[in-house]
């Protein structure tokens, strides 16, 4: 039974739970047609801005999308509907060209092959042909090419193909395999995919497909491996990318749980999806990249200050269709020492236009003045008062009179892949066959290769055929095992990779048939 105290709490609470709800209903009338016309609302996308005609009076190229909230693109554009400002100052549009109008595209897969990844890669064998069609059907000259990881990049074949089908049956090859920690290596793969050979009038694209972060330098993976994973960051990528003009598209994780990824998708102007809640529509998924990729414009315009200065400029593109707009903001930096500026008087009216002007910073005379100044003290190094080492490897330039060094005989070429020793110690084999699936080496009697060295251990290393080719395990060795000087766990191998056993170095010879 309440006490009368309860009864007259719930009736003071009355009139406030009846304003509060006259509040509540307020904010829905006055907030919700809002929210439906954002609905309807246009979404503009930028890829980073293309600088290859700049000297040439300053053009900058951009590739753009206008969508609707769903992802469906927005009618037909004309160059009407559009105004591009760069710095707040409108500028003219050169070049324009619409839908169907062959627009060339280089497209990566960064491809994660985890186990956890089997049902995304028979996805992307379902959605490769559609994905391809709708390029085809939008004349969109394109090339497809793919890079997969794990905790390492085990495909780095940078080719492309024209064909669908062809990169179909790259895809359909995956086995997912692997994995356990949580930190894939997508930071190193999109490195090795900045480095495809993209036509220069192409438009350049990297699809990034992973369910897990990824691992960076100083994540703490060396106590867990011995070594850190990768010496990549997120910045340091961001460099790379944007210096091959590269749009990531990231199927990742959430920001929160790979804000690495979603910071790579907006820096490059691309987009970013989450995996984990728009995963099970995956073929949808890759359809969308294909309809925006397929659909996008392209415009040239002048820069207002056509000088390689070192500066940073920002673009603003707004889109008016109909009764909707949208807009978006992307900034680039041109060449050139910092300090010298384009300066544009402003117009005035009636008075004849006068001539743009360029200034220089201070550092503009200082910096070669110190160059100069450098070089005049280096010439009055006397090259004999050098250690005796360097002078060793400067040689005939130190005006020194030695040997020249004995020529390297190439290696010939054999039917099996095989492991060349480069250390001149004799007890050593010259050469390690892989004519098996499983070669164990190491110092003891059990192994299949004897190595006969202090810094080899008992067993030391495991080479093993799998799918992708041959692939070098360390096993938990005191002094390790090295890829290109760099420490590994495993690591697929390529041809003529340098590969440290302990002190003893070899190169890796891929099987080569005549």
């Amino acid at each position: 039974m309440r006490r009368p105290f309860d009864r007259q709490q719930n009736n003071a609470h009355f009139p406030a739970f009846i304003l509060l709800s006259g509040f509540f209903l307020a904010t829905v009338l006055l907030i919700g047609p809002r929210v439906s016309r954002a609905d309807d609302a246009i979404v503009v996308s930028l890829s980073n801005p293309r600088l290859e005609n700049f000297v040439n009076g300053g053009a900058v190229g951009l590739y753009f999308s206008a969508t609707d909230m769903s992802g469906k693109p927005v009618g037909q554009l004309v160059p009407d509907n559009l105004e591009v400002q760069e710095d707040g100052q409108k500028v003219q549009i050169t070049d324009f060209r619409g839908e169907e109008q062959g627009r060339p595209v280089d497209i990566v897969v960064a491809f994660d092959i985890t186990e956890s990844m089997q049902p995304y890669i028979d996805g992307m064998k379902e959605a490769t042909v559609d994905f391809a069609d709708r390029l085809s059907k939008a004349k969109r000259d394109y090339r497809l090419g793919l890079v997969t990881f794990e905790d390492y990049v085990v495909r780095d074949d940078t080719v492309f193909t024209r064909s669908a089908s062809e990169f179909k049956s790259w895809v359909g090859a995956l086995q997912a395999s692997g994995g356990g920690d949580i930190p894939e290596d997508s930071l190193d793969a999109l490195v090795v995919a900045s480095r495809f050979p993209f036509r220069p009038e192409a438009q350049a694209v990297v699809i990034l497909i992973t369910d897990a972060p990824n691992h960076f330098r100083g994540d703490g993976s060396d106590k867990t491996y011995g070594h850190e994973v990768t010496q990549q960051t997120a910045e340091a990528v961001i460099a790379e990318l944007k210096k091959a003009n590269l749009s990531v598209f990231a199927i990742a994780p959430a920001p929160f749980t790979a804000p690495d990824l979603h910071k790579i998708a907006k820096e490059t102007g691309g987009r970013h999806y989450n995996i984990l809640s728009e995963g099970r529509r995956f073929p949808d998924l890759i359809g969308e990249i294909g309809r925006s990729l397929a659909s996008q414009y392209f415009l040239t315009y002048l820069s207002p200050r056509p000088v390689e200065d070192g500066t940073k400029r920002e673009i603003a593109l707004k889109v008016n269709y109909g009764k909707e707009d949208g807009e978006a903001r992307i900034a680039y930096q041109v060449r050139g020492v910092g300090g010298a500026r384009m300066v544009a008087p402003s117009p005035v009216p009636g008075a004849p236009p006068t001539a743009s002007m360029v200034t220089y910073g201070w550092w503009n005379v200082a910096v070669p003045l110190l160059a100069c100044a450098g070089l005049l003290l280096l010439a009055r190094v006397r090259l004999s008062t050098l250690p005796a080492e360097v002078l060793g490897r400067l040689g005939p330039l130190a005006g020194q009179a030695g040997p020249p060094p004995a020529p390297v005989a190439p290696e010939k070429p054999a039917p099996y892949a095989r492991l060349v020793r480069q250390s001149p110690i004799t007890e050593v084999p010259r050469e390690i066959a892989l004519t098996r699936d499983e070669i164990l080496i190491g110092r003891g009697e059990e192994c299949d290769t004897i190595i006969p060295h202090d810094s080899i251990s008992r067993e030391h290393a495991r080479v093993k055929k799998l799918k992708p080719g041959y692939v070098l395990f360390d096993l938990k060795s005191k002094n390790g095992t090295y890829i290109n000087g760099r420490p590994i766990v495993e690591n697929l191998l390529r041809d003529g990779m340098m590969v440290r056993i302990g002190e003893i170095e070899f190169v890796f010879h891929g099987a080569q048939t005549s």
